[in-house]
């Protein structure tokens, strides 16, 4: 019974175009990045990342500009990349890999603060927490 409510009610609100839609805040200009990785099969790594990032929603690009602690025998890492990116009210995909996303507020159509989870390969299966907060 409960199956077919949901489904009638679901239906009846696709019918009616009722349903509340997902708004979907844009990525846009320079945010704080900062993130932290954990590997497992990389023996226990962790890596914590701090710096910026720059989304160019025209071209669909991220411009990273970070610095990294890495390794068993800490060593900070300078890396400046840029990589393709496309987000939804879903997911972040930021080059090859796909996070969670969950947005805060919204100010002129862009998030002003978001905070995303995943997995990524890197050298292994790793676990990927970060954050960005607009500038």
């Amino acid at each position: 019974m409960i199956k077919y409510f949901a489904f009638a009610a679901a239906a009846a609100l696709a019918l009616t175009g009722t349903a509340d839609a997902k708004d979907v805040p844009g990525l846009s200009g320079r945010y704080v990045y900062t993130a932290s990785e954990f590997c497992p099969a990389g023996g226990n790594s962790i890596h914590q990342v701090s710096g910026s990032i720059k989304f160019d929603p025209v071209a669909g690009k991220a411009k990273m500009d970070v610095f990294v602690v890495t390794g068993n025998a800490p060593e900070i890492l300078h890396i400046a990349t840029s990589q393709t990116y496309s987000n939804d009210a879903d997911f972040l995909n930021l080059g090859t890999n796909q996070y969670h996303i969950t947005y805060g507020g919204v100010a002129g159509g862009n998030a002003v603060y978001a905070s995303f989870v995943g997995l990524v390969s890197d050298g292994g299966t790793c676990g990927y927490q970060g954050t960005i907060t607009l500038q």
